[in-house]
């Protein structure tokens, strides 16, 4: 059931606490918190504001899951700028002045408002009573609303730090600038609340809009999210030092074992209810959501209800771009941004026979009349959501944004990842539990595979801890993990200083100008042999019985070394739509067909050097492989018909590499400039910001001394200003 009608239902109720920036209240309402507050009836409608809320663009209707997904090895928006700007966060590059960072900061603390309005006067009402019929679903009212206030301070602690903190509303205290306080202290205050309220709340299978709302479950696995980050390392500065970047640190060893203890039994709660499952493919999570399906026993524990026509961007921002024309497309679904990207190399990290590589790496864009072409960035489309998935008709030839598609904010799989992570952190040993945890995560990763999921392997402290990382990488790629995961983990200097020598390195490459140091440091640190010959890696049976022509281990034997990985070109093809889910999720439009996406160059032996003999081989030679079922089509841009099956080359090479020059793209340069950059004057030497200071590195020694990214987001001028001096930037804004 979607909560469209709810949920706007809710609108009218939400002026008596809503704020326009920080916490200046609005003028009063002519609804009283007594006329709310007077019937369950009215109390659902004024929770429903709170839901509003929170799905605002500025929220999580697009900030929280677009614009504030921070570049990493795994997501990634490249900027091709040489200069400094005000307000790119993605690239770790803004001022004050970011309008991003106040519009995030404006619409997160209104939410709080809200949130804190409805507590304090549903708590304070004549209806909140233990002899009232209804007083069990008021409780679960106030669970919910509890628990989208610490979605919101969990986030604001996230991207800001020490934030300022209240549970009350403004209404009440007549404080519109709270003290900043600590994040261990804001952590643990909202987790006790949650842990307060949530024996009072109802399982998913007791609420009648199911995934939609807030379940108990739903709580659990929030103080296991918030517990497991706040026990991590995170940015912090050091007493009125404003100018420094700070410092890389953990809270008091008493309070990171109680909240990493909060964060296991609190996860084990979730797998212990048996309420929620992996037992729908991966792929199935997200096509579920992109056609409105609301599936309230499996991986899913609380999805983010958006309305269509009213709220949220999913399928809008990911998903193929799909360009239009004087504002329209010729087909059904309109406008898609398709901004939200990973980066290109990262689809070498997954191994063979895990479905979550196809399922979220997009390969191929639509102009207005539905034609596919080719990507030739350095980044690929996250195919996890998209409007063109959609079967219902839903949308028209011109709708844009405000899909309507859910967000699954909590995720079974990631509770089940969490608990491994938590339980390996608190004991400093691997359990056979935690084992299972990732266990579970990755067989369902492999469902439907013709290759078996890979036994999850534990071993000592170190390499579990890198197992569960890995495996939440390839799982939640695209949902504003990775970032995160990095940081409470202290490795994000360390990767995205990989990320940029393995973006160069490949560059480098392409261009005739690699080095083979650098390779030698990519290659080992990602334990991927993108160039060949230096890892010492050999084919298996298993990958040699599984290729097809395009695969690396293709005509191979079994111990054959490992070569180049990274094709310069791309091989392709225009092919006959083949309406499998698992090969492109829209059954109707032209699809492409790439020979090596996922293997290095090779030339075509003569028996299948056409399109057209390359799909007959197969058919004869590998019956069982997907692929077999696949057909060429003629080439679309050819109306006469005279080209058909003609393979076509697309050049990676000119978007790595600057043709004629002797450096790279920008695009390789500067989408991580306030970390690392190339110099502006001589782009064959490379800086890194220390404390606002870019140095000189050599990108041939491997560099062990890395400083501080910083990624928390300044307080904004505007809200600086009106708290009269009370609020204070540091981390050098």
């Amino acid at each position: 059931m979607k909560l469209k009608n709810i949920i706007i239902g809710g609108l009218g109720l939400l002026a008596f606490s809503s704020c326009n920036d920080y916490l200046e209240v609005d003028a009063p309402s002519k609804f009283s918190p007594e006329d709310i507050y007077s019937s369950v009836k009215d109390a659902g409608m004024a929770l429903n504001g709170v839901y509003a809320e929170i799905m605002s663009s500025n929220c999580f209707g697009q900030a929280y899951t677009y614009s504030l997904i921070l570049n990493s090895d795994v997501d990634f928006v490249t900027n091709s700028s040489e200069n400094d700007e005000t307000n790119t966060p993605k690239r770790y590059d803004q001022t004050a002045a970011s309008s991003t960072a106040n519009g995030v900061w404006n619409a997160t603390y209104s939410a709080i408002e809200t949130a804190n309005a409805f507590i304090y006067f549903l708590e304070n009402s004549n209806i909140y009573k233990e002899n009232n019929d209804d007083y069990a679903s008021l409780q679960q009212y106030m669970g919910e609303a509890k628990v989208m206030r610490a979605m919101l301070y969990y986030e604001l602690m996230c991207y800001w730090g020490d934030v300022p903190f209240t549970m009350q509303p403004t209404r009440v205290t007549n404080n519109f600038y709270p003290e900043i306080v600590s994040r261990d202290v804001i952590a643990k205050t909202i987790m006790e609340d949650l842990i307060a309220v949530a024996p009072n709340m109802k399982p998913t299978s007791q609420l009648s809009e199911g995934i939609e709302r807030i379940s108990q479950e739903a709580c659990w696995a929030m103080i296991a999210r918030i517990g497991l980050q706040a026990a991590g390392y995170s940015l912090r500065h050091n007493a009125d030092d404003a100018t420094s970047y700070g410092y890389m640190g953990k809270p008091s060893a008493t309070e990171e074992t109680w909240f990493l203890t909060q964060a296991r039994d609190y996860a084990k709660k979730v797998i212990d209810s048996g309420t929620h499952s992996l037992n729908n493919s991966y792929q199935d999570v997200f096509l579920n959501e992109c056609n409105f399906k609301v599936i309230n026993d499996d991986d899913p524990i609380f999805e983010i209800p958006f309305t269509k026509e009213v709220s949220g961007y999913i399928g809008y921002r990911q998903g193929p771009k799909f360009e239009s024309s004087g504002g329209a497309t010729n087909f059904q679904w309109g406008e898609c941004g398709g901004n939200q990207q990973i980066n290109n190399l990262f689809r070498f990290s997954y191994k063979e026979g895990d479905t979550r590589r196809d399922a979220t790496i997009g390969w191929w864009y639509y102009t207005f009349d539905g034609m596919p072409k080719i990507n030739t960035n350095i980044t690929v489309y996250n195919n996890k959501w998209s409007k063109l998935f959609n079967t219902t008709s839903a949308f028209t030839s011109i709708t844009t944004g405000n899909t309507g598609i859910n967000y699954p904010y909590l995720r079974y799989a990631d509770v089940l990842l969490m608990f491994a992570e938590a339980d390996l952190k608190l004991n400093q040993s691997v359990s056979g539990e935690a084992i299972s945890a990732v266990q579970q995560v990755r067989n369902r990763a492999y469902k439907g595979s013709t290759i078996s999921a890979p036994a999850v392997t534990g071993g000592d402290a170190d390499a579990f801890l890198k197992e569960i990382l890995d495996e939440r990488k390839w799982e939640f790629a695209g949902e504003n993990s990775r970032w995160k995961d990095l940081v409470r983990n202290n490795m994000l200097a360390q990767e995205l200083y990989y990320t940029f020598l393995r973006n160069y390195a490949v560059a480098a490459e392409m261009g005739g100008q690699g080095d083979a140091v650098v390779n030698d440091m990519v290659t080992y640190h990602d334990n991927i042999d993108y160039f060949g010959g230096t890892l010492g890696e050999t084919y298996t049976q298993e990958e040699i019985d599984a290729a097809i022509p395009g695969d690396n281990a293709f005509g191979k034997s079994a111990g054959a070394a490992k070569d180049q990985l990274v094709p310069a070109y791309i091989y392709w093809v225009y092919m006959k739509n083949p309406r499998k889910n698992s090969y492109f999720a829209n059954h109707d439009l032209n699809v492409l067909y790439l020979f090596n996406a996922y293997a290095a160059n090779q030339k075509f032996k003569t028996e299948y050097n056409t399109a057209e003999k390359f799909f007959k081989y197969i058919k004869q030679k590998y019956p069982n492989s997907p692929v077999a079922a696949y057909e060429p089509g003629g080439d679309p841009e050819d109306p006469a018909g005279t080209i058909k099956y003609e393979m076509k080359t697309a050049d990676f090479a000119t978007k790595y590499w600057k043709d004629g020059n002797d450096y790279a793209e920008n695009s390789v340069l500067y989408s991580l400039y306030g970390f690392i950059k190339a110099d502006r004057d001589n782009k064959t030497t490379f800086q890194m910001n220390r404390n606002g200071v870019y140095t000189t590195f050599d990108i041939t020694s491997e560099q062990t001394d890395l400083p501080v990214v910083r990624y928390l987001m300044p307080i904004p001028r505007e809200a600086i200003t009106r708290s009269e001096g009370r609020l204070k930037n540091y981390y050098g804004y």
